[in-house]
């Protein structure tokens, strides 16, 4: 039964922004040690995609920078308000806590994540399939947030597991250990057809006697709700999310630093973003914004990373180490009436619904060590050892409850345990060889080896592989402001065993692989015209090969393997600034995402088929504008429309009589949501502002048959209605 109620309980369940912020009058290579996001002399934007320090425009592949700058204007809490304006970005959320990522439309639901998420030097989240690692992507608030960095196309080679379709990367501000600052700020916002929330953040960075900086940041957050319920009232799906970092950097000499954090991040939803909807036409059953449950729904999301870094400038190379320290701890309660109900009625001869209380613990521990050139020379390199020892505990208990009141009928009628470890040993290598001013040459390649075992109710399995993936990306730069160039790259995600019944069928299999991706991409970056214009385009092409997937096979839930997938398109981002204060800026893309073969039945699937929630179109367009208005009073005011074109839910089961672990591959209808913003800025302040989803777009995030009502609805995740706000901010 492990996998038939994974599957149907968790699946069900789920189921200055521009890659071209490039600037310009810096020199080509930015040394190992830069550690800032911005170069103070040039305004140049720094990343550390390829896990040293380098100028965006230097970095030959596709790599998009959200800002704290944006973050702040745009009033970004959570991946709603800022993922998607990344070009071929979409996410899937049936409630907070409860995410999938997905870039360039590598997604068919499943478990296993596709895009690797990090927090500075932390892989964060499971890296195996068996503790649901593809819906719970960490959802952190971006508070005291340098900058968020998303890699396109799969960095199987620096960063590993679950990175087939990406990475998103958190990069948190520094201590400093020279300057005393803080900032603080505290916000207002109402939501139509729903209630009003609050939230306040507050940072503070103290150096001590030069060798010593501490940063402290927290924040409180109160998210409002607009999903309403006949039995429980209005604003089911309100919330709250607090947490809090500390941060201590020791400098004990110029070469030599050591910088230990703690996050930790609350995340408490009261319920689903749900509306009840037909299966077939997708409308509204009991209203807009309605939904009927039996029991309240909450899910409870608990965060802790705990990291220490040491890096030692030798001359020649730098050492850097590693050491994190991840937990995650969830717990919910979901209403499966419409999936169960019926059959335990049958059997227990009255009407009856049913209930899932769910938890899952991860505890995951890394250590990766890191030796990079740091002198520019005619050849750049960094070579890398990577360790990581994961547990994770999945506990669900499905009982019979009252249809009257939700009360338990005969509550533990099924429990299911599944313990599971992973322990992961790589070895990594990248290069740059300059040939000349011009003329650059970076490859690398990974070679990782896990094995897994797993234990469900005393039955255990078993698994171990090995991946080799691989990187090459000549690039060409005909002047310090523009880069062509070419890359091929490999990503994979592990595979794992799968924990069958004693009496199970001989053709279910004993474990799956791994699946892999392979990208092709070609791309230009440029910043014209003394930087009033940068521009970014880039063609790619994945095939994906062997895909996990979710299904049946003679009746017993597991992973799977089948099948291959391609996903072939267009990115790209441009930004103007034609006078003094004004901004204009346009993103977007154009993917294909298909299956290119038939998936086995039990999971569901068509060759041709698109991938789900995989939009062919979607883009960004954006204007600010900021200007004095006196001595000491700054204006500034922006706009942006963000569109996401049509899509599809989850493939369709095809099995006849065997019921549907999905509501099916509906379409989805296209939807756009326009944001604004409007303040001033005087002396430490700033008042503003802002509206989101100014035209009520109920745009569609997830159809699930998770809380299906028994009178055969399924739900239907939206996205927040139209918001006003307001906030007053400060900053030392």
């Amino acid at each position: 039964m492990h996998g038939n109620i994974k599957g149907l309980l968790w699946t069900a369940g789920i189921t200055a922004l521009s890659g071209s912020a490039i600037a310009q009058q810096a020199p080509a290579r930015v040394g190992a040690n830069a550690t800032a996001s911005i170069e103070q002399s040039t305004g140049e934007i720094i990343v550390t995609a390829q896990k040293r320090a380098q100028r965006l425009i230097d970095v030959p592949q596709s790599v998009s920078v959200v800002s704290a700058d944006l973050l702040q204007q745009t009033h970004a809490d959570r991946f709603q308000d800022f993922f998607t304006r990344v070009p071929s970005a979409a996410f899937v959320e049936g409630q907070a806590g409860q995410t999938r990522l997905i870039l360039r439309g590598i997604n068919t639901g499943g478990v296993g994540a596709t895009v690797a998420t990090y927090v500075d030097e932390t892989p964060y989240g499971s890296a195996t399939a068996l503790a649901n690692g593809g819906i719970l992507t960490p959802d952190l608030d971006p508070s005291d947030i340098d900058r968020i960095e998303v890699l396109r196309g799969p960095q199987g080679t620096l960063y590993g597991a679950n990175s087939l379709g990406g990475l998103l990367k958190f990069v948190t501000t520094v201590p400093s250990t020279s300057t005393l600052g803080g900032s603080a700020e505290a916000s207002v916002e109402t939501v139509d057809h729903g209630n009003t929330g609050y939230s306040g953040r507050a940072a503070i960075n103290l150096p001590v006697a030069d060798v010593v900086g501490i940063r402290a940041s927290g924040f409180y957050r109160k998210d409002p709700g607009f999903i309403s319920d006949p039995r429980f009232g209005n604003n089911i799906n309100d919330g709250e999310t607090y947490g809090g970092r500390v941060s201590v950097l020791l400098k004990p000499t110029d070469r030599f630093t050591i910088r230990g954090t703690a996050m930790l991040d609350d995340l408490n939803s009261n319920g689903t973003n749900a509306q009840d909807v037909d299966p077939v036409t997708l409308k509204p059953v009991y209203g807009d914004r309605v939904q009927q449950r039996i029991i309240r729904t909450p899910n409870n999301t608990k965060y802790r990373v705990y990291n220490g870094t040491a890096d030692y400038d030798l001359g020649p190379v730098k050492i850097v180490s590693s050491t994190s320290w991840g937990n995650l701890d969830v717990k919910g309660e979901q209403d499966a009436s419409g999936a169960f109900g019926p059959f335990l009625s049958g059997l227990l001869g009255t009407p009856v619904g049913s209930s899932i209380d769910q938890a899952v613990h991860q505890r995951r521990f890394t250590q990766e060590v890191r030796i990079t050139a740091s002198a520019p020379t005619i050849f750049d390199y960094t070579l890398g050892a990577f360790y990581t020892h994961e547990s994770n505990d999945i506990h669900q208990v499905l009982n019979a409850i009252s249809l009257a009141n939700g009360s338990n009928i005969i509550p533990n009628l099924q429990t299911v345990d599944l313990t599971s470890t992973y322990r992961e040993l790589a070895g990594f290598a990248n290069a740059t060889v300059h040939f000349t001013h011009q003329l650059d040459l970076t490859f690398g390649g990974r070679y990782s080896g896990n094995k897994q075992f797993v234990n469900q109710g005393g039955t255990t399995g078993n698994s171990s592989d090995g991946v080799w993936t691989y990187s090459v990306a000549p690039s060409y730069k005909p002047s310090d402001n523009v880069l062509f160039y070419g890359r091929v790259a490999k990503g994979y995600r592990p595979g794992g065993p799968n924990v069958l019944p004693v009496l199970a069928p001989g053709n279910v299999p004993r474990q799956f692989g791994p699946d892999t991706t392979t990208n092709y991409e070609i791309g230009v970056k440029t910043d014209l015209l003394d930087r009033k214009l940068s521009l970014e385009v880039t063609g790619f092409y994945i095939d994906w090969n062997n895909i996990q997937l979710l299904g049946s096979v003679g009746g017993t839930g597991v992973n799977i393997n089948a099948g291959s997938a391609r996903s072939k398109g267009i990115e790209a981002s441009a930004t103007a600034r034609p006078i003094k204060g004004l901004s204009l800026s346009a993103n977007g893309a154009y993917v294909d995402a298909y299956l290119r073969q038939d998936a086995p039945p039990e999971s569901g699937g068509l060759r041709g088929q698109q991938l789900p929630y995989s939009a062919r179109v979607s883009f960004t367009l954006a204007a600010d504008y900021e200007r004095p208005l006196s001595d000491k009073l700054n204006g500034l005011a922006g706009v942006s429309w963000r569109y996401t074109g049509s899509r599809f839910a989850d493939f369709t089961n095809q099995t006849p009589g065997l019921t549907p672990v999905i509501a099916g591959h509906q379409h989805l209808s296209p939807f756009g949501q326009i944001d604004a913003h409007v303040g001033v800025t005087f002396d430490k302040f700033r008042i503003d502002a802002f509206a989101r989803n100014l035209t009520d777009s109920k745009g569609i995030v997830n159809v699930s048959a998770s809380g299906s009502g028994l009178s055969g609805s399924i739900a239907e995740a939206i996205v927040r209605p139209r918001s006003f706000g307001a906030t007053l901010g400060f900053k030392y």
